[in-house]
């Protein structure tokens, strides 16, 4: 037995395609600005990840001229130390 074709309800049909056609340009335009946008941000967290790290090593050696500083030690006796802690290693 054949079958017949399916029922089609009466719409505007060229109304909605064209409706449905400007619903794809739109999100294809917004995904386009989206993509650049994530290039943009993965660019910036880069540039920030080297600032953060560059920051933090200053941080680092701030604090340990601070705390030579604070020793009393003589810059020959702390090179001294270092000296012979890593012939022991």
């Amino acid at each position: 037995m054949p079958r017949g074709r399916r029922k089609v309800a009466a719409k505007d049909y060229d109304t909605l395609i064209q409706v449905s056609e400007e619903k794809i340009q739109k999100l294809t335009a917004e995904l386009k600005e989206e993509k650049a946008n994530l290039k943009k941000l993965k660019k910036d967290k880069i540039v920030f990840d080297e600032i953060r790290e560059k920051e933090e090593k200053e941080a680092r050696l701030k604090k340990i001229a601070e705390l030579i500083e604070t020793s009393g030690k003589s810059l020959d006796e702390i090179e001294a130390y270092f000296n012979t802690s890593e012939s022991h290693e």
